[in-house]
């Protein structure tokens, strides 16, 4: 059973400014409720007892967000890490449970779960026996916020998982949410690096797959988006 998480939430939030000046992204309030809180409710969901949420700017509001929840902890970052770092340092700092797989979700997403959990069917999916990673994707015409080029293909599209490819024209764009093996980070010897790297380097080895949600995803990256959101798909 997973039931470990870190949430990432130690990034500058430049592209929200003017709002993130003085508070860190994942606090921005969507349905009167933090991004931050938001999702460590979906977790608490999900049966989540260890949930780690990292901080760089900050630091004392997210820890002041999160007092109310007893089975989160947080890490406050002296310098920035980045992703990657920010796993390997929480690792390192002994705050989870060794050798288990461990869910990982950026600080800046929010989904409904009108479907099914998301959380929960990504656990449901996963496969230490073949999988490195798992990443939870979305068409990327259908994530709202998404404006980059797309990051992956399926090797197929008749499994509800399977292996990902890299084509020159990718459908899928990552959501922030995934699960992975903490040996794919923990043996590495620099401080700061992005997940990223770990990622492509699965998908080398044929150890990264995915899957696409059918649940509604948003990536809320920009003050622009958030009015949109307000605007359209507030509940």
């Amino acid at each position: 059973m997973i039931s470990q998480a870190m949430i990432f939430s130690a990034g500058l939030g430049k592209r929200m400014l003017p709002l993130t000046e003085t508070t860190p992204k994942p606090l921005v309030k969507i349905n009167n409720k933090s991004l931050l809180k938001n999702i460590i409710e979906k977790l608490i969901e999900s049966k989540f007892r260890n949930i780690v949420v990292n901080a760089y700017r900050h630091p004392e509001k997210i820890i002041n967000e999160t007092r109310d929840f007893d089975s989160v902890k947080v890490i406050v970052e002296p310098d920035r890490l980045e992703t990657g770092g920010g796993l390997l340092n929480a690792i390192n700092e002994n705050y989870f449970l060794k050798n288990t797989p461990i869910v990982l979700i950026n600080g800046d997403i929010f989904w409904y779960d009108k479907n099914y959990r998301s959380i929960d069917k990504i656990i449901s999916l996963w496969n230490p026996y073949k999988m490195d990673m798992l990443l939870c994707l979305k068409k990327k015409e259908d994530f709202f916020g998404y404006n980059g080029n797309g990051d992956f293909d399926l090797e197929r599209h008749n499994s509800s998982s399977c292996k990902l490819e890299k084509n020159q024209n990718p459908m899928y764009a990552y959501t922030g949410l995934q699960i992975i093996k903490q040996d794919v980070v923990k043996n590495i010897k620099k401080n700061y690096f992005s997940l990223r790297e770990q990622i492509l380097k699965s998908l080398d080895k044929g150890r990264l797959f995915g899957y696409v949600d059918k649940n509604q995803w948003f990536h809320i990256g920009t003050v622009k988006d958030l009015k949109k959101f307000k605007e359209s798909y507030c509940e």
